[in-house]
């Protein structure tokens, strides 16, 4: 339990495996895509290509983390836990509050309504988290470059 508590990069490494895992498995899902409506255009992504794309991601995070740790270049402790923890708990949150969505809001019966309205949202805030999280990463990686060469001369 300690190697895992000093290398962060496994927690990457560990949930992008567990994305590639649900990737293949959603793969016999014809219907598993998500509809991004954006003004009088549709683009329909399949549920496996998005999570390939961010199970990259996350094995290029793991990499970047094991490379720092590779050339002892110490990241600031509080901003690395608390990138690693929104990072890697946004995919059960995006689970989790799709299938409530899917409990509170049922999916209409009339083909011409436009009920997306929440699941959109749904996936708007979670984006932005995410990607607020990765700006951690880099603040983080800027601070301790500067702490680093600074405390080397």
């Amino acid at each position: 339990m300690k190697l895992l508590k000093q290398n962060v990069y496994y927690y990457f490494w560990i949930t992008a495996m567990v994305l590639i895992a649900l990737s293949i498995y959603w793969l016999n899902f014809e219907d598993a895509v998500i509809d991004i409506n954006v003004h009088d255009t549709y683009f329909v992504i399949h549920n496996s290509h998005i999570l390939q794309l961010i199970a990259f991601i996350y094995i290029f995070l793991g990499f970047i983390y094991w490379f720092f740790k590779r050339i002892k270049i110490k990241l600031t402790k509080n901003l690395t836990q608390l990138h690693t923890s929104i990072s890697i708990l946004i995919i059960p949150l995006y689970f989790i509050c799709s299938y409530l969505l899917e409990l509170l809001y049922p999916p209409s019966n009339f083909p011409l309504f436009d009920d997306t309205q929440n699941f959109q949202l749904l996936i708007t805030v979670i984006t932005l988290i995410g990607l607020l999280a990765q700006l951690l990463f880099i603040f983080n990686i800027v601070i301790s470059l500067i702490k680093y060469f600074t405390h080397k001369n």
